[in-house]
């Protein structure tokens, strides 16, 4: 296991001391934490400080972030007056039952027997199974389902969280089996909206890349055995498209371990892209699936394919063919099921 600790590393040397304050008594459930700064402190700072430990240590579930508070005496000493969800009793039994499943799920899906990528890979795919996206996690009148969807508590007890909640989780999971993983918050504009949202960056094989569980899970719907790799493993230049981090974060070029790039169904070249269709019509595959780079990805590469298809299976003698596709054009990806 690894402690991935990215933002702490961020810091300057007394904002780190004060986080490591900060943590050591969160762990503990102290009521005022005295933290090494006299005189002013600001707001800005405490929030800068919060938000790097937070992100860093999703173990940190049961600490209030809309209620921490600082206070100073007539010295001049500052404290930190954090509020807490549960008490530590009731933390340390939900660590152990956190801790349980985190164990299994590495038994189950043999995550210490395959590399980096497919560590991540697996993950991906059960995250996407087997939780749900929690719609009802911003409702206020539902306290405790907001706590849950935002932590991982959500996915690891509820099976339902929102995207802090699955970026926490995914960060814990990988961790767990020492892949470094950060999570990432910002916003991102999806049908003309821009809101605030949360994912990760993952290094695999020495080079990191971002990853959207959630926007997977959004993508797979109701359907949990179809599974969605648009947002697995991109490069900034493709999540700068419809996300927008709030922080600075590793810069992430490397297009080997996108899932198509792995797949091998990544194209530049209109004759790559349909020699690789006519081998699955070859193996009488019900869906195509492929990322078009470049200039390869216009409008027209979708119906140019799908009539390809038609017309390739109306020459082996049926007649009626069913069209159904499903793509992501912003990134490339595209799905084409026929019946």
């Amino acid at each position: 296991m690894i402690v991935d600790r990215y933002y702490y590393h961020q810091l300057n040397k007394q904002e780190q001391a004060i986080y490591k304050a900060f943590y050591k008594g969160v762990m503990s459930h102290q009521e005022i934490i005295p933290i090494p700064v006299r005189g002013e402190f600001s707001q800005e700072s405490f929030e800068h400080i919060f938000m790097a430990m937070t992100r860093d240590n999703p173990l940190i579930y049961f600490l209030n972030q809309s209620a921490c508070s600082t206070a100073s005496d007539m010295f001049g000493h500052v404290a930190i007056c954090p509020q807490y969800f549960f008490t530590k009793e009731k933390v340390k039994e939900y660590n152990r039952k956190i801790e349980k499943v985190v164990n299994e799920l590495a038994g189950q899906l043999h995550l210490l027997e395959c590399n980096d990528y497919e560590k991540e890979l697996r993950v991906h795919d059960w995250i996407c199974r087997n939780i749900e996206y929690d719609y009802e996690g911003a409702d206020k009148d539902k306290v405790s389902r907001v706590i849950a969807s935002h932590n991982i508590l959500g996915v690891f007890a509820y099976h339902k969280a929102q995207c802090e909640g699955i970026a926490k989780a995914v960060k814990v999971l990988l961790n767990a089996v020492d892949v470094k993983c950060i999570v990432v918050t910002g916003d991102s504009i999806k049908s003309g909206q821009c809101v605030p949202h949360a994912w990760n960056i993952v290094d695999i094989g020495g080079e990191p890349y971002q990853l959207d569980v959630t926007w997977d899970i959004g993508a797979t719907g109701q359907n949990k055995q179809s599974k969605v790799y648009d947002y697995f493993n991109l490069t900034d230049e493709l999540m700068n498209r419809d996300h927008k981090a709030d922080s600075s974060l590793p810069v992430c070029r490397s297009k080997k371990a996108n899932y198509y790039m792995q797949k091998g169904c990544s194209f530049q070249m209109r004759h790559r892209l349909m020699a690789y269709i006519d081998r699955l019509i070859e193996k009488n595959e019900r869906i195509y699936e492929f990322r078009a780079e470049g200039r390869l990805n216009k409008i027209a590469i979708e119906k140019e394919v799908a009539d390809h298809i038609v017309q390739k299976l109306y020459e082996q003698g049926r007649s009626s063919v069913g069209i159904r596709t499903c793509s992501n054009k912003e990134l490339g990806i595209y799905r084409i099921e026929i019946s």
